[in-house]
């Protein structure tokens, strides 16, 4: 009897170490709701699902071009690409994303080119506490209708980095 009990109490430490470990590798994705860039992605992502989509956004392709950020804001374009990239991924019926070098748009209606501009709006507020430094995020959307013509969409998202979230965010992405 007690070698049994001995065995099920190493088999519910080894299931409870495992569960442990797993959930420990979970805080390495980069879902920090402090991280200023993971929540820009997940904002520019709701915009483009609350556009109107013909046909639904679940049946369109982004092409996403490689984001261009203003150096002001010490950010790494990458950075932005991979918030991006998740955030459009996470939507509920989203469409396809794929990394797109290529400067055209999509050769089918149902591809859209992305373009990304992240740009400083201003310069830095300084407050007691904390400065804070405006951006304005551009998303270009891009789909060819016919051999020389081309449907294009703008949105644009307004806010403000907390300049210390910023420079947190770039230390850790720079440590080896």
């Amino acid at each position: 009897m007690q070698h049994l009990k001995r065995w099920e109490y190493l088999l519910t430490t080894g299931v409870l170490l495992g569960l442990l470990t797993g959930c420990m590798g979970l805080d390495q994705v980069p879902r920090a709701e402090r991280d200023p860039i993971y929540g820009l992605g997940q904002s520019a992502a709701r915009l483009i699902a609350e556009q109107p989509w013909s046909p639904p956004l679940a049946q369109q392709v982004l092409l996403l071009a490689p984001p261009k950020v203003d150096a002001m804001l010490d950010t790494q374009p990458g950075a932005l690409n991979e918030a991006l990239t998740r955030a459009l991924l996470s939507l509920q019926d989203g469409p396809q994303v794929l990394n797109w070098n290529n400067d055209h748009s999509g050769i089918a209606s149902h591809q859209w080119r992305l373009e990304t501009l992240l740009e400083a709006s201003g310069i830095p507020l300084k407050l007691s506490d904390r400065t804070l430094q405006s951006y304005q995020l551009t998303l270009t959307l891009v789909r060819s209708t016919g051999v020389e013509r081309n449907e294009i969409r703008t949105l644009t998202l307004n806010g403000a980095f907390d300049q210390a979230a910023l420079e947190a965010l770039a230390s850790t992405r720079t440590a080896p």
